[in-house]
């Protein structure tokens, strides 16, 4: 069929109507299946080993990402003309170990670098307060339950009010067989101490220490404070002293009365004690 000059002109500058005349097989050609490895052996300037040039059709505007498929079992190893092509090795060896290391690395950072800094945001005095706090509610707990549990043991041995008796020979009337007995008490912070000489009733005695119970350490009341006596020579002239023990959590306060050979009296600066 002849053609127009414009035709002619047309098809000379490839303006062909995309109409009426498709793309030309010799001018886009279809890849082979299996893609050839991109060396500079496959292509030499654009042209196949046929000469044909080989243009891959426009590409439609997408933003995916499109990968090339694996070779099937028919299609390995082979060209686009049929023959044999070598595969290109995978990346082995130290660059293989490099890129696994980076990405364990951005992956153990990703996953692990904000509880980290987390952490690294508490301020050392913050758990060092917390210890200060925690050891002084027990030191304070620690020191109630102490307390309360020696005003029970006082509750057992002493009663309440507290009282203490103990027989003694002073050598007011009294023997072996008949000693006399002595009571201390703490009545309402005032320690005590009543003499009944020989056990007799009729001539009991009594000795006020002039001392007033106060409270001290332990938290307990000076009411609750124990009182005992004890007989013991301190001034050398052989007869027995009375010394009156006043029993403090932290300490232990003695006074001494001086025995006169029929009762107790308190001492004077003429005195020479010796504990």
């Amino acid at each position: 069929m002849p053609q127009s000059g414009e035709q002619a002109r047309r098809r000379r500058t490839g303006e062909m109507d995309d109409a009426n005349i498709g793309p030309s097989p010799s001018i886009y050609s279809v890849r082979s299946e299996q893609a050839a490895p991109e060396t500079d052996d496959a292509f030499d300037d654009g042209e196949a080993e046929t000469g044909t040039v080989l243009l891959d059709p426009p590409r439609p505007p997408n933003s995916a990402v499109k990968l090339r498929p694996l070779p099937g079992p028919n299609r390995a190893n082979r060209g686009p003309a049929g023959a044999p092509v070598t595969p290109i090795p995978r990346r082995t060896g130290q660059r293989a170990g490099k890129a696994a290391t980076t990405a364990g690395t951005r992956a153990s950072w990703l996953y692990n670098e904000p509880d980290e800094k987390a952490a690294r945001r508490v301020h050392w005095l913050l758990p060092l307060g917390i210890g200060m706090i925690a050891m002084l509610l027990l030191w304070v707990v620690g020191s109630s339950v102490l307390a309360w549990g020696l005003d029970r043991y006082d509750d057992l041995r002493y009663g309440n009010p507290r009282t203490y008796q103990i027989d003694a020979v002073v050598g007011h009337g009294d023997s072996t067989q008949h000693p006399s007995h002595f009571i201390a008490m703490n009545l309402h912070g005032q320690a005590i101490v009543i003499e009944f000489p020989a056990g007799n009733p009729q001539n009991a005695m009594s000795y006020v220490v002039p001392y007033y119970i106060r409270q001290q350490g332990g938290g307990t009341g000076g009411d609750l404070t124990p009182v005992t006596v004890e007989f013991r020579d301190v001034t050398g002239d052989g007869k027995p002293d009375m010394l009156v023990h006043i029993l403090f959590r932290t300490q232990v306060q003695t006074f001494v009365f001086i025995n006169t050979g029929t009762k107790f009296r308190p001492p004077t600066s003429k005195d020479v004690i010796r504990m």
